[in-house]
């Protein structure tokens, strides 16, 4: 059983990949040619035109013409790409394997997976998964602190931190049907495969589903689940309360600012579960235009944090590399009623 890359974007990949059963280390590298052909394509983005009562901070519509632009000029003339994949590949441990076919998943699936381990052989080992627009980078920052904490009382951790399958270095599933559940028995194998029998796992986002799977499943092998990302779903009868002004204070706020998000915000998601080949079809053409679809996600959530040029586009970049249609896809599978239904969000 062994896997190797050599199709994604055009008729090659823009990066080398070989996988199999066993971990093998990995080095991230992008082709020349890929890096090129994408400067290139920043270089020729033919910007959109902004209202002429519009203000270059308001982002209602998207990213402001101008800031797009601006982005896309620095990602042409000054954004060096060999520099963040040499660090991203001297700040962490990088593999590669493969994981069978599985009860719920007809495919095997190759992985890439950072794996950095504590000093401390008593640490306790901890799966970090993802969600969109984001990849293994989402827990750069943590990492280190887990695996090594300046202060030696503090609990220290084996890390693993995957790309799922279309994010990143991961490549995308090879067939439809792979939603959380389905993951979830991924990822378990993954850990087991790396020696783990007992773990714990931290998620956000799309990764908040495959966690709850997990503990839901593969319970016995999880020792906690931390999450930033839990959503509890209203049933009607909370709108009907909040209505008639019958909810806690708490209730209404959290009430509120999720039909001000659904109602404002979501339609990324909806358009990504819905028809994500067709928007594939224009951002793979467009890694400016889909820095532009991410950025202004990025912008919504990122509680005033002003993300850099260089976040926004190396985030881009991990997605954009085997075209796009592969991490687009995974709204359509997590969307799914089923991939909901998880013991503690039913009613």
């Amino acid at each position: 059983m062994s896997f190797i890359l050599d199709t994604a974007l055009g008729n090659a990949a823009p990066f080398p990949f070989h996988s199999g059963p066993v971990p093998q280390p990995y080095e991230l590298a992008l082709t020349p040619e890929f890096i090129q052909q994408t400067r290139v394509r920043a270089r020729n983005y033919k910007p959109s035109i902004d209202l002429s009562n519009s203000s270059d901070s308001e982002w209602s519509d998207g990213p402001p013409a101008k800031a797009i632009s601006a982005l896309a000029k620095y990602w042409a003339e000054d954004f060096d790409w060999y520099e963040v994949q040499q660090k991203m590949n001297s700040d962490f441990s990088h593999y590669t394997v493969t994981i069978p076919k599985t009860s719920r998943y007809d495919a095997e699936l190759p992985l890439h997976f950072v794996h950095e381990r504590s000093s401390d052989e008593n640490a306790v080992p901890l799966l970090l998964l993802h969600g969109w627009p984001s990849t293994h980078q989402e827990w750069a920052k943590v990492i280190k602190p887990l695996t090594s904490p300046e202060n030696i009382s503090t609990k220290s951790f084996h890390t693993v931190a995957p790309d799922i399958p279309g994010f990143g270095f991961s490549p995308s599933p090879p067939i439809s049907g792979l939603g959380p559940r389905e993951m979830a028995v991924v990822f378990d194998k993954l850990m087991a495969i790396l020696g783990y029998k007992r773990y714990g796992i931290a998620t956000t986002d799309l990764g908040w589903q495959v966690g709850m799977w997990m503990v839901e499943d593969v319970g016995e092998n999880i020792i906690g689940h931390m999450t930033d990302f839990f959503i509890p779903q209203p049933t009607p009868d909370d709108f009907d309360r909040l209505k008639s002004n019958k909810t806690t204070s708490q209730e209404a706020t959290y009430l509120q600012s999720l039909q001000a998000y659904m109602n404002g915000h979501a339609a990324y998601a909806a358009i990504q579960a819905q028809a994500p080949l067709t928007l594939a079809l224009a951002m793979s053409d467009s890694p400016v235009g889909y820095a532009g679809w991410i950025w202004h996600l990025m912008h919504t959530v990122s509680d005033g944090y002003a993300y850099s040029y260089d976040e926004v586009i190396t985030s881009t970049m991990l997605l954009w590399i085997q075209g796009t249609y592969g991490n687009l896809r995974t709204y359509k599978e997590f969307y799914k009623v089923q991939g909901l239904t998880f013991l503690s969000n039913r009613s």
